[in-house]
């Protein structure tokens, strides 16, 4: 059963083109999703209907089969997805570990160091942090979280490969282990790889898609 869905769902800026049209797909626990396609096709839009942060022009978004309306957008950005933003979304007055405290019932420094910050970088604050270093607590944070659904807008844009590899592995951890669904977009191939279900957005569908 899809934990999060898609149905019949369109979307557009004003009075606009239609950048999203009639988009119907679910996403299911356990799995990785990535949605590929270039700057402005689209792809953090959808991502931002998934996660309750703007709503369709037409359609719905489902949650277990309910539309999040129906509890209101605030109660599903707080109890049912994680997201990790390009501009991070952190709290700069707080250090790294603060920042992940606030979604995680668990131990902080143990999953920043997992995503590569040393325990002093982790009580620092986080303006004085590198920008890399900014992602990996806001990938930290997303996975900390017990929410079901982790929502990444290109989550290792700002990594070199090495750390990006060792943050997609810590995604697919998040899903077969702890039964999440991870949904990124991105336009990196080497991301979608490493994903179980890859889909590029073109002219406003989503289209099933293999990397090789």
């Amino acid at each position: 059963m899809s934990v999060l869905e898609f149905e019949q769902v369109s979307y557009c800026y004003g009075e606009g083109r239609m950048i999203l049209e009639h988009l119907q797909q679910g996403f299911e626990r356990g799995k990785i999703y990535v949605i590929l396609g270039p700057s402005g096709c689209g792809k953090t839009t959808a991502l931002s209907l998934l996660g309750g942060l703007d709503v369709p022009k037409r359609g719905r978004i489902l949650f277990e089969g309910k539309d999040i309306l129906s509890r209101g957008l605030e109660h599903h950005r707080r109890n049912h997805v994680s997201f990790v933003f390009q501009n991070y979304n952190l709290i700069d007055y707080m250090t790294p570990e603060e920042n992940v405290k606030l979604t995680a019932s668990q131990e902080a420094i143990p999953i920043l160091e997992r995503v590569g910050l040393s325990k002093e970088e982790c009580r620092r604050n986080v303006l004085k942090l590198s920008g890399g270093q900014q992602q990996r607590v806001a990938i930290a944070r997303a996975l900390a979280s017990e929410n079901p659904v982790i929502l990444a807008d290109e989550p290792t844009g700002n990594l070199d490969e090495d750390t990006a590899i060792g943050i997609m592995a810590l995604f697919r951890e998040a899903a077969k282990e702890y039964n999440k669904c991870v949904i990124i977009v991105s336009h990196s191939l080497e991301v979608a790889k490493q994903a179980d279900v890859v889909f590029a957005l073109e002219q406003g569908k989503l289209v099933l898609t293999e990397c090789s």
